[in-house]
């Protein structure tokens, strides 16, 4: 059991991010000490994190699991004691912008696949003329 009674933002590389308060996934609310702070969890929210999100509760059960997200924005405030508060606006990724990750995955492999081939035919070419010396 949590001792700070606040729900946790868990990126997919296992980062967690304490939330002092949240309206949704689109306004999680985090106090940062500092702006060096706040700079480095924003860092955090990467593509690659933001493939599986959750949010845990104090008790450490899961209350929301959430993939393919995009931050939307963030906002952030100084306050008076120094401290930075932060929110970050998440929202699903389009079916355009997964469309568009799509094609570019199978453009990839396309291109790996076009280079074996050549590969392959030019090992073909190469034995074809070595058998006929």
């Amino acid at each position: 059991m949590s001792k700070d009674n606040k729900d946790k933002l868990v990126l997919a590389d296992g980062t967690t991010i304490t939330l002092e308060s949240s309206q949704g996934i689109w306004a999680l609310n985090v106090h940062a000490q500092d702006k060096a702070t706040a700079c480095a969890l924003w860092e955090k929210i990467t593509k690659e994190n933001l493939e599986q999100v959750t949010i845990k509760n104090s008790e450490g059960e899961t209350t929301g699991n959430y993939s393919d997200m995009v931050l939307d924005h963030i906002t952030g405030k100084d306050n008076l004691d120094g401290t930075i508060q932060i929110t970050f606006s998440l929202r699903n990724k389009t079916t355009e912008e997964l469309l568009t990750e799509r094609v570019s995955m199978l453009e990839a492999g396309q291109q790996t696949q076009d280079a074996a081939i050549g590969d392959l035919g030019q090992a073909v070419s190469d034995m074809a003329e070595g058998g006929t010396q």
